[in-house]
């Protein structure tokens, strides 16, 4: 897809490695290469590189990174050219850089750093063990999700179905584990299938199994994922994406407890609980034909709905926190220190991708910290704050834009009454300058007993 950078990670061996790594940094991933004690590393797009960055700004054979004594990084006359330190780079010109220098190759961002050996940060000994330095998420969680936590407890408890519901990053797939791993079955098996992720003839041959010979290819007999489960739990992953002729199979399977292989004729008894997960509103997919209303039913046991991030603004900060930690501890560093400003601005956007785009803006914001203080010029600023033009409406004049001040404000009360004065008491439009719905914005006001402005004549009295 092009504008989308991919990073593949092509570990360097020649050579004895050194204590000082490169990071490689795209949009939507990050690698680590580490480096020799000497040597010349290629970059580019070509798969012989030895730092391969699949960038559509990238040359084949774009760059080069010198590693002896001192570092030099040379362009290889590359079509779109290379900046460090935001200068451009003659091509054949070895230019030295530092650790902690950046290197931009259009929208990937390289950096030597330094590996900090041991004895640099205060390790405990269970560092393995990840729930001995870090805090359990559930600590830091509001009074939504820990109702839904405690629902999943006492659902846990039992044998029923559980139908996990939710938008995109909140974390289904988690507190999927987490009722399997808090249920009698915990000691049983936990297998999962993303059913998006398969065609419909491989979608049911990991389901069901097949027999020698039931298919092209099929050389053998293998057991399907519902035989593979037996005794413990099977995690279906969108399962609003299953195709109605599966869907059908898989109904009968749930009601007779019974698989047969695809190119058998014997049914095998299964002793499986169903688990399914989806961002998608099954009863409008039920009314629309797509989804069929039994299997709904057979699914729907219990429901667990996991709010968005963005009604979970007093989570945010520690869920910063605890994603900067981690990155840190994975990368032996220690973590930096994270303003109230840049909080400010975390929480007042409105997360559409949830829980995971903020953990993969933490990651970002991280790695191209080298300093140790993470600052604006370390985060996607121009999605935290829109550009004025952004959200014009046709035919309309652009909506104000609140000053980084405002913006950065201290409380979430404050960004309110902010947005407020700028929309002149307009609810919507404030809402929509806050880049959060109309609806969870009037519960703020509620919540934090901000009187509700009268409603303007040519916007809210439409909605």
């Amino acid at each position: 897809m092009r504008g989308r950078t991919t990073i593949v990670a092509t570990q360097v061996e020649d050579g004895e490695a050194i204590s000082a790594f490169l990071l490689v940094v795209g949009r939507d991933a990050y690698a680590t290469y580490n480096l020799p004690a000497s040597g010349a590393l290629t970059i580019g797009r070509g798969e012989s590189n030895a730092v391969r960055v699949d960038d559509p700004l990238a040359s084949r054979a774009h760059a080069c990174l010198h590693v002896g004594d001192e570092m030099f990084f040379e362009d290889l006359g590359s079509v779109n050219g290379t900046r460090i330190k935001d200068q451009p780079v003659k091509p054949g010109e070895r230019v030295p850089i530092n650790i902690g220098d950046t290197v931009q190759i259009g929208s990937t961002v390289l950096i030597v750093q330094r590996r900090i050996t041991s004895g640099e940060v205060t390790r405990p000994e269970t560092l393995r063990d990840e729930r001995a330095v870090l805090p359990d998420p559930r600590l830091v969680e509001g009074e939504a999700m820990r109702r839904v936590h405690a629902l999943a407890e006492r659902a846990a408890a039992g044998t029923i179905n559980v139908l996990i519901a939710g938008e995109t990053g909140v974390g289904k797939e988690l507190l999927a584990e987490s009722v399997h791993r808090s249920s009698p079955r915990r000691d049983g098996p936990y297998v999962c299938l993303n059913c998006a992720a398969l065609s419909e003839t491989l979608l049911e041959s990991e389901l069901f199994g097949h027999e020698r010979g039931a298919f092209t290819g099929s050389v053998q007999a293998k057991p399907g994922l519902l035989e593979t489960a037996a005794g413990g739990t099977l995690f279906l992953d969108e399962v609003g994406e299953l195709p109605l002729a599966t869907q059908a199979k898989l109904l009968r399977v749930i009601e007779t407890r019974q698989v047969t292989r695809l190119g058998s004729v014997r049914p095998r008894h299964i002793d499986v609980r169903f688990i399914a997960a989806t961002n998608r509103d099954l009863e409008a997919e039920v009314k629309r034909g797509t989804f069929r209303q039994d299997l709904y039913f057979r699914f729907n046991g219990i429901t667990l709905t996991i709010p968005p991030l963005r009604v979970r603004v007093g989570e945010i900060r520690h869920l910063v926190e605890l994603f900067a930690r981690q990155i840190c501890r994975d990368l032996g560093r220690t973590k930096p220190l994270i303003p109230l400003p840049i909080f400010a601005l975390l929480e007042s956007y409105a997360w559409p991708g949830n829980i995971r785009e903020l953990k993969n803006m933490v990651e970002r914001a991280v790695l191209l910290c080298a300093g140790p203080i993470i600052g604006e010029e370390h985060l996607p600023m121009d999605k935290l704050v829109p550009s004025a033009t952004a959200t014009v409406p046709a035919g309309g004049t652009p909506p104000p834009r609140l000053s980084t001040e405002e913006i950065t404000a201290p409380t979430e009360r404050d960004r309110i009454m902010a947005a407020l004065a700028a929309c002149a008491g307009n609810q919507s439009r404030a809402a929509q300058l806050l880049g959060i719905p109309r609806r969870t914005f009037v519960s703020k006001l509620d919540t934090y007993q901000i009187p509700r402005p009268k409603k303007d004549s040519t916007k809210d009295s439409k909605n």
